[in-house]
Formats: structure tokens, C-alpha cells, sequence
């Protein structure tokens, strides 16, 4: 009887001093196996040190860029700043002949109409001037020009159209003078008057004029527009007198 019990004891023994194996399950034995520990392994990060510059790095690291204040604008010169503004040097007075003892009341002023295009062919224009007022005179540029006695920069001279400088503001007016019709152009630079031109004809020629001036304005157009009323057309050739 003893034997019998003594191998199941020797058995069971004998299994622990084996080690670890997988138990061995035996009717009627019940075992309980422990679940494995798990083992938490850690990952170990892998860090790299920063490189600690050196001092010739530090030594020549730029120093951030300094705020410079942003400098007021210089004012504009004003007109006051600046002085009076500047005025056109006058040119010299025209140099008029001497009035001729004797001479008629009426002298002509004969000429090529300076819109010919406009004009009939073969023709002329003609005008008649008091030679006490007026003198015909050769113009700054070379043309032939009337020039006032008794007013200085007044003169009476051949137009034909042109542009004008920026600034400069055109009236118009239509008007008789004598036997002729003229288109009237008033030319202003802010509130002064520059010149006054005068186109039109006897309706054979169609031919300009400026009268220019610097001081007594009214008494110059005046007495240039007694000499426009004058106005009429001639023949370039002479007709043979019978």
C-alpha cells in the first residue's frame, strides 16, 4: 500500500527538479499557470548634443541690424522761397526810318496772302497806313512789319497759324473791319493779354495778322484796326493801262 503512494510523489518530484518544462496535466490534478511577466523595455532615445560654437563663431556672429529713424522730408521751396519769378528779357525796340517831308497821307503795305490755299490764285493783298502812326520796317525774324511811332513794341505784322504755348487761353469773336471780315483771336496768359490776331479777307484773299504790344494795348489795336479796314485784293500782275 505504502508503495503505491510513494511513486506519484516521487513522480511529481522528479517533474519540479526538471526545471521549467510545460506541466504535464494529470486526471484529477488541477494546475494554475502564471502568466509570463512582460517586461516593459524602454527605448532609449538617442540624443545628439548641440555643437557648442567656438569663440572665433562668437567673435564673428554679425550683431542684429540697428533701427535708423526714417528722416523728414525736406520741404518743397516755395514760390516765396524761390524769389520773384523770372520775366521774358524784352528785345530791343525796332529801329523805324525817318517819316519822308512831304509824304502822302496814305501809304500801301502790299503782300502775299499767307493762307493762300484759301485764296484765288494771282491775287494779292493790300492795306493803307498813316505814315505819322506807322513805319514799315524789317522785324526781328526778317519779315516786313509795321511799327508804331508813338508806341513802343506795338507792331502790325503777317500771321499765319500756329500752335501756342501751354498755359494760354484763345477768345474768339467774329467781326467787320471795313470791306473785310476777320476771325478775332484774343490770346491770354493767366489775366495778361500777349497778342491779338486778326484772319480773314475781302472773300478773294483769305490772309493773318498779330498785332503785338507791351504797354497801351487799346490804343494800339485801335489804330491797327483802322489799317486791317483797309484790307482788299489786288492782282499780282499789273493790267496794262490803255
Amino acid at each position: 500500500m505504502r508503495r503505491h503512494l510513494l511513486i506519484p510523489l516521487i513522480f511529481l518530484l522528479t517533474a519540479c527538479a526538471n526545471g521549467p518544462t510545460e506541466p504535464a496535466l494529470l486526471p484529477g490534478l488541477v494546475t494554475v499557470t502564471p502568466e509570463p511577466a512582460t517586461a516593459t523595455l524602454m527605448a532609449e532615445a538617442s540624443f545628439t548634443p548641440l555643437a557648442t560654437p567656438t569663440a572665433l563663431e562668437i567673435a564673428t556672429v554679425e550683431p542684429p541690424p540697428t533701427f535708423t529713424p526714417a528722416l523728414s522730408p525736406t520741404p518743397a521751396p516755395t514760390a516765396t522761397s524761390l524769389g520773384p519769378t523770372p520775366t521774358e528779357t524784352l528785345l530791343p525796340p525796332l529801329e523805324l526810318p525817318t517819316e519822308k517831308p512831304f509824304a502822302p497821307a496814305r501809304l500801301p503795305w502790299t503782300g502775299l496772302p499767307t493762307y493762300p490755299g484759301d485764296s484765288d490764285p494771282g491775287l494779292l493783298f493790300r492795306m493803307d497806313y498813316d505814315p505819322d502812326l506807322w513805319a514799315q520796317t524789317e522785324g526781328n525774324y526778317g519779315e516786313i512789319v509795321l511799327g508804331h511811332r508813338n508806341i513802343p513794341y506795338c507792331t502790325l505784322a503777317a500771321w499765319s497759324g500756329r500752335g501756342l504755348p501751354g498755359g494760354m487761353r484763345v477768345e474768339h469773336e467774329f467781326r467787320a473791319l471795313g470791306n473785310a471780315h476777320y476771325d478775332i483771336n484774343t490770346i491770354t496768359l493767366q489775366t495778361n493779354v500777349q497778342f491779338v490776331t486778326y484772319v480773314g479777307g475781302d472773300g478773294h484773299v483769305l490772309t493773318g495778322f498779330q498785332v503785338s504790344f507791351e504797354t497801351q494795348k487799346e490804343q494800339c489795336l485801335q489804330d491797327a484796326e483802322a489799317i486791317l479796314g483797309t484790307l482788299r485784293s489786288l492782282s499780282a500782275t499789273p493790267t496794262a493801262t490803255p
